[in-house]
């Protein structure tokens, strides 16, 4: 459903209206927040000159354009849309357990290099290129998720990475007590990942639990 949604932030209220998930619209409010004070820094904003508005309503206008594609992009990656599943297994390549934080896995890559990554320079062979992919993945990874947890306080419980048609690879996560998080990369079924949990649970609980 349409809505509007406030924020309010140093005696100014921002707002946007249309159909968005609350979450997500308070991360787009704080965004626009936090440009605008740095625009109006150290300025009286009730005593603006005329040229200092059309200076500070062009910047705002631009960055808004820029948070837009970000927000975008966000929808790209943590999407709600039902995933297609041909197979009915799943293979997990990765589990790693990480405290007070998301782990992030960079293996997202297979052997063809099929995620389009592009990674300035030239490279001497496959495998320094591999790498270079690699780092810039667990970059962008990185900087999605603490993004995400910075601005709503919530983590994604799993992002998708398209290989190919109806081909994806996955990364879940799963918090515990103690802020522990359980990261897994996989492939196939994806409604199958709670079983696998399951079954590794008793395994953690021994190092979580202090």
């Amino acid at each position: 459903d349409v809505k509007c949604q406030f924020f309010e932030k140093n005696n100014i209220i921002y707002l946007i209206y249309g159909i968005f998930p609350d979450k997500k619209g308070k991360w787009f409010l704080e965004q626009m927040a936090k440009y605008y004070s740095d625009l109006v820094r150290g300025k009286d904003i009730n005593n603006l000159t005329k040229i200092d508005k059309y200076d500070i309503d062009n910047k705002f206008r631009g960055h808004l354009i820029f948070i837009l594609k970000e927000y975008l992009q966000l929808q790209d990656v943590f999407s709600d849309q039902e995933i297609p599943y041909l197979e009915d297994w799943i293979r997990i390549d990765y589990i790693g357990l990480s405290s007070m934080s998301i782990g992030v896995i960079s293996l997202l890559l297979d052997k063809e290099g099929h995620l389009n990554v592009e990674v300035p320079g030239e490279f001497e062979n496959l495998e320094e290129e591999m790498e270079m992919k690699e780092s810039l993945l667990t970059a962008k990874i990185e900087a999605i998720a603490a993004n995400t947890l910075g601005n709503t306080g919530a983590y994604p419980r799993w992002i998708a990475v398209k290989l190919g048609f109806q081909k994806y690879r996955f990364l879940t996560f799963k918090k515990y007590q103690n802020d522990y998080f359980l990261s897994c990369l996989s492939e196939g079924n994806l409604r199958k990942i709670e079983e696998v949990e399951t079954q590794i649970e008793p395994i953690l609980y021994h190092g979580i639990s202090t």
